[in-house]
């Protein structure tokens, strides 16, 4: 996974020092790229230690390995002139910025996405006996859209994001079954509890998030990470899902392909013939 892509998943978790060296790396990657530890804790404005602590927790071995990573993925559509966003902006620049970083997080998901992975999780979806979406808040306004999805394809499909029942739920499934969590922190304690409780009950589990570490990994059959637009993050405080969205219209797609659709009226004919 790139290193960008890395350090926007992790942002949001980081302590004060460890954020400036993120800010910094994240505005100027290609200038960064380039440096010593010693230029980048002093453009940060902090100590060396937290350059390297930063570094480590992205899951390199030293700066030298996370600077040959930010090196090799420091190529995007996002320039240093582009982001980021300043308070000066005007609404225009503004607006070119934030739909830059949009495309920017569908481009970062590509280049890790996992193509055969994604291809092998259609044919489980589309075999399965039921299918079951977990998660809270916004994350579940997504999967009510793609389960009626499925439930159109003739699949059965159902959200569970009630509180109280999560658990239970995900403790009835068995083999056979999938379990779909979504969490775009990827640390949303409920869903995590049902994704494991899933995993031990003997359904196929699924995980999507944009934290690259989540501890969801360890209960997941199929770990998908998208990206998110960071710089809306950091400025409102809440996770986008432009990348999330991208993902669950590219596997819908895929479905509908191996279900063998050619044209709409096809496709209705079939709704029809499922209700």
């Amino acid at each position: 996974m790139p290193a960008r892509m890395k350090l926007s998943s992790v942002y949001s978790t980081l302590p004060p020092a460890e954020r400036k060296v993120a800010d910094y790396i994240l505005a100027y990657p290609d200038e960064a790229a380039h440096m010593v530890i010693n230029e980048i804790a002093r453009k940060a404005d902090v100590s060396v230690p937290s350059v390297t602590r930063l570094a480590r927790k992205l899951g390199y071995n030293g700066f030298m390995d996370f600077r040959v990573s930010l090196a090799s993925g420091s190529s995007s559509v996002v320039s240093s002139s582009t982001l980021p966003i300043r308070s000066d902006d005007s609404d225009e620049q503004l607006i070119n910025k934030l739909m830059i970083g949009h495309i920017a997080a569908i481009e970062s998901t590509l280049r890790v996405l996992d193509a055969p992975k994604l291809s092998r999780l259609t044919n489980i979806i589309m075999q399965a006996n039921r299918i079951v979406w977990f998660g809270l808040g916004a994350s579940m306004k997504l999967a009510s859209i793609y389960s009626e999805q499925l439930c159109r394809l003739g699949l059965d499909s159902v959200i569970c994001c009630e509180r109280p029942i999560m658990h239970n739920y995900a403790k009835c499934l068995q083999h056979g079954d999938i379990a779909i969590a979504i969490s775009r922190t990827g640390k949303t304690q409920r869903t995590l509890d049902a994704l494991r409780t899933a995993k031990e009950a003997g359904a196929t589990t699924v995980f999507i998030t944009n934290l690259v570490n989540s501890s969801g990994e360890n209960h997941a059959d199929y770990f998908i990470c998208t990206s998110r637009q960071d710089e809306l993050y950091r400025i409102c405080g809440y996770e986008t899902s432009t990348s999330m969205c991208a993902l669950f219209e590219t596997l819908m797609t895929l479905i509908v392909k191996k279900k063998g659709f050619e044209n709409k009226s096809q496709f209705l004919e079939t709704i029809a013939y499922n209700r």
